[in-house]
Formats: structure tokens, sequence, C-alpha cells
């Protein structure tokens, strides 16, 4: 199998399964008790708070952990809603946030917040100008992506946050397809609230992170028997936190290292793909985190790019697994501008430090031969 679908999920790196292993074995108390495996297991989730403390610079106190991004953005986005002081709650995002804000959004304007959508242009790259007047009404919170999960493109987040602070309002950073690729400082960064999801880079599932910045207002989410310091109820998944702890504190070094690579990576992608007749890249070339790329397809379905290539065992996306999962669409790709007879033929590829040459040169292989074939198929699709 050649896997290149890495901006969905990520294999857990060998250090990683190794510690959730021992944990699951040995260090199974529970971080509450206060007997000798209880305090253990508080020790080792400590340990592992100050690893992703150390990965984005911020206080041990300020990191909570949770299941996964999502619960980590909701609880941000309520929690911080909840705790405003305005008369009436305002949120803003842009039209390329992932699902999870995009739904919690959704959510929170059937309960009357607003919510106003900034645009981004045919490259994927914010409007700062649009985000500026949008900040002159009166903002609870900014919800902005760091690294787009579906084109990799690179959100001017600092300017973006600067903006918005100015504004008076809170900021909540998503970033999920940052780690081990842009150095994360949330005092550099200036947010009140930034995600992580452990899956992403290297970690299990089931265990995110959420920033919470010391003098941060806002509500918890899940409410227990005050775990996390009262922010976040319920038993912490210690297997989980352990193992994103180790994957926190690989993804902290060598970032200049892995970038290299993977836009070794990406310039073959680049090169190779956009030689198969019809084709086009999405986002800013010039502006993206280095291996993704996203490429559109004329007249043919992404979706049947990747089953072709699944069946000579290498593993794309035709956009956010999160999005497939539900209709198969891509609002990102939609929010762009993308013409109608490339929008469907979209497919992402995504790699990982660990990621060759020489597969990427395999699945390049398998991937113009389905693309023939898929063409040969219909004669009129490429027209």
């Amino acid at each position: 199998m050649i896997y290149l679908d890495n901006n969905a999920t990520t294999c857990p790196l060998p250090a990683v399964a190794e510690a959730v292993l021992h944990t699951l074995q040995h260090g199974f108390g529970n971080p509450s008790s206060i007997h000798g495996g209880g305090e253990a297991a508080r020790q080792r989730v400590e340990e592992a708070r100050a690893q992703v403390a150390g990965l984005i610079n911020a206080r041990e106190t300020e990191v909570v952990f949770t299941s996964c991004a999502t619960e980590s953005i909701n609880t941000a986005l309520r929690g911080a809603v909840e705790a405003c002081r305005l008369e009436r709650s305002r949120m803003v995002i842009t039209s390329v946030e992932h699902e999870a804000v995009h739904d919690i959004a959704q959510w929170l304007q059937g309960r009357g917040t607003d919510v106003a959508i900034v645009p981004v242009d045919a490259l994927g790259r914010l409007d700062l100008g649009r985000l500026e007047e949008e900040l002159k009404t009166p903002t609870t919170i900014l919800s902005l992506m760091y690294a787009n999960n579906e084109t990799g493109v690179v959100m001017p987040v600092p300017e973006a946050v600067r903006l918005a602070r100015d504004a008076g309002a809170v900021v909540h950073v998503d970033a999920v397809q940052a780690v081990g690729k842009i150095p994360l400082d949330v005092d550099e960064i200036g947010c009140d609230f930034l995600s992580l999801s452990g899956h992403k880079f290297h970690a299990p599932k089931g265990v995110g992170v959420l920033y919470v910045r010391r003098d941060a207002r806002f509500r918890p989410l899940v409410i227990g028997a005050g775990q996390e310091g009262g922010r976040r109820g319920g038993t912490e998944n210690v297997p989980g936190v352990i193992g994103l702890g180790v994957a926190a504190q690989t993804m902290a070094q060598g970032i200049a290292e892995r970038c290299a690579h993977l836009a070794r990576l990406s310039t073959r992608l680049e090169e190779r793909l956009l030689a198969i007749p019809d084709t086009c890249l999405n986002g800013d070339p010039d502006g993206r985190t280095p291996g993704t790329v996203n490429v559109s397809f004329k007249g043919i379905e992404g979706s049947a790019v990747v089953l072709t290539a699944a069946r000579d065992g290498v593993c794309l996306s035709a956009g956010s697994a999160c999005a497939a999962a539900q209709h198969g669409g891509s609002h990102v790709l939609e929010a762009m501008g993308v013409p109608f007879e490339y929008l469907h033929g979209a497919v992402r590829f995504s790699c990982c430090e660990s990621t060759t040459l020489d597969e990427v040169d395999r699945a390049l292989e398998v991937v113009e031969k389905a693309v023939a074939y898929l063409r040969a198929m219909d004669p009129t699709a490429a027209r």
C-alpha cells in the first residue's frame, strides 16, 4: 500500500504505539485516583501536557486534553459565545473553514448568534480587507484555520489575529493541519484558543488538544467531575494523551528538514500531475503547506480516480474525509470558484515525512493510468 492521505489521518509513530501499549498494560490507573496507580497515571498525563505545551510554546496550565479537534472547536466557539458580554453574540469565520467550524457556526446561528462568512479568492487566499470590514461590527469571536485541510493554503493568521484583537474580538485558530509544518507559538500568534488533533500528527485517534489562554473567558462544553482544571469533564484518555505527548515532542523538532523533504515530494507531484492534459492545480502555488497537492481532472469524478487508484494499493482522497462521509462535495473548492467542469474532479495528495520519492513516483504511474482509463470510458470527459 502507498499511503498519500495523511491530511485525513496519519500512521502512529513507532514510539507512540510503544508508549500507548505500555500504558494500556502497565499504566491503566485513573489519574483522578489518589493511590499509587492513579498518581503514576496523573504524572504521565502531566508529562504529556508539558510536551504539548512545548510544541505550541504555551503554559502547561493552558493545555486542555479533549477527544478530538471537533470537540476542541465546539468547546472554544460555544464556550466563547456563552461567555459573551455583548448584547448579541457574533462570530466571523471564513468560507473555507473545516466542517466542524461551519457546522457549529450554523448551530449557534440557529440559537441567535450572528455569523459572518469572509470569502477567499480563486487561489484560496483570505481577503484581509473584507475581514477588516466585518470586524468593524462588534464581534465575539473570529475562528480561522492556519492551513486548509483540502488545498494546504496557509492563511495570514498573525495579521488576521491582530485585526481581531484590535477590534476587541477573541480568536480561535484551527491549527490541525499546521503541526510539524509551521512553527506554532501561541504568544506570537496572539490567539485565545487553538485546536489540535492527535491523529493528524502521528498520535492515536480519539485525543485532541484545546489551548485556552489563561485569561480567556469561556464556559466548558463537557461538564463532569472537574477534570482538566474544570474545563473538560470526563476521565482522561491516558494512553491517548501519553501517545499525543510523544508525537508532539517529535513534531516540534526538525520542522525545516521535514518541510524540505515534503517540498521535494510536492514538486514531483505537481510536475507529473500537471503534465496530464486538462488538469489544474487548486490553491495558491506559492502559499501552501508542503506535502499537500490538490488537483482537478476535467470532466471526470475525483472519487472515481480515488477508487480506481485504490485497486492498485494507492490511498488518496477526493477532498475532506469528513465531507466525503456526508455528501462528497467540497465547499472549499466551491468557495474558490473552481469551474464546474473541474469542481468534482478534485483529488488530494497528502504526504508525511516517511513518504518516499519512490512511493510518489509509483503512485503517479497508477494515477496517470487511472485518469487515462476513466477518460477512455467517456471520450467526451476532457472536452
